[in-house]
């Protein structure tokens, strides 16, 4: 990320908000992992690289992993997008539907609409927090559905960085927060309120000074929710078209 901001002449400030926690020891996930193994469970729906590298993890952790890779590929599998189908592939399992960009819930229910669910055992991994409109979607087309979390996003060990961008924002040294992930909004929002700092910086990402980037609708959705208003977001949800949308962003505004 850094490279692409230099590649298009800006100067890249990291200001991590998130920390991945994995949850292999959770009991729901070593329930999960069994009855995979076991041919319990007909379809699973990935919606994260993060999480499906996870899933493999955890049954590693429990001596299963070629066993439940075996299995897994056996199943319906469903995954949102580019980044779980690239864990999958890179252990040779089979993808039945992937949906196409946004890689949204909507998509990926829109893309599913020819399988029949009734009665099939379905998990979701969970996207580090509970997905409530696509399982009950799945739920209403008669799927048995259980949502497990294989991570959280937990909070860095070390803010100092995200203080020091926010102090940044009041003192004019930073032009732009590029949001690539949903998850990202409400850490930033907790770690500044823990320091004192929401009030400041709701005011500078308002403001008109600094230029908010979402890197797709699902994170300019929860942006949105938090009352953050969004300047720049790719027709494309990737990082290389953030980066670009920016720079374009920045060279209509000189």
């Amino acid at each position: 990320m850094a490279s692409l901001i230099q590649r298009h002449g800006g100067i890249p400030y990291p200001a991590p908000v998130l920390q991945e926690n994995y949850l292999e020891d959770d009991p729901h996930v070593i329930q999960l992992v069994n009855d995979i193994c076991d041919g319990n469970v007909q379809v699973v729906v990935l919606l994260t690289g993060v999480g499906t590298q996870a899933l493999v993890r955890a049954a590693a952790a429990m001596g299963k992993e070629e066993t439940f890779l075996r299995a897994l590929d056996q199943r319906t599998v469903i995954a949102r997008s580019p980044k779980p189908a690239r864990v999958l592939r890179h252990y040779k399992i089979h993808i039945d539907v992937m949906p196409p960009e946004p890689f949204t819930s909507q998509e990926l229910l829109n893309a599913i609409k020819d399988i029949d669910l009734a009665g099939k055992e379905l998990a979701v991994q969970a996207y580090g927090a509970p997905n409530g409109f696509l399982t009950q979607q799945l739920r209403d087309r008669g799927a048995n559905v259980r949502e497990v979390t294989l991570y959280t996003w937990g909070l860095p060990q070390d803010q100092t960085p995200v203080i020091r961008m926010i102090d940044g924002l009041g003192q004019g040294e930073i032009d732009s927060v590029v949001f690539t992930s949903q998850p990202q909004v409400g850490n930033l929002l907790t770690i500044a309120g823990q320091a004192g700092l929401e009030e400041n910086l709701m005011g500078h990402l308002n403001g008109p000074l600094v230029a908010v980037a979402s890197v797709g609708p699902v994170c300019s959705r929860r942006l949105h929710e938090a009352g953050i208003s969004v300047d720049v977001e790719p027709e494309h949800p990737h990082m290389g078209n953030l980066v670009v949308a920016l720079a374009e962003y920045f060279a209509g505004a000189g």
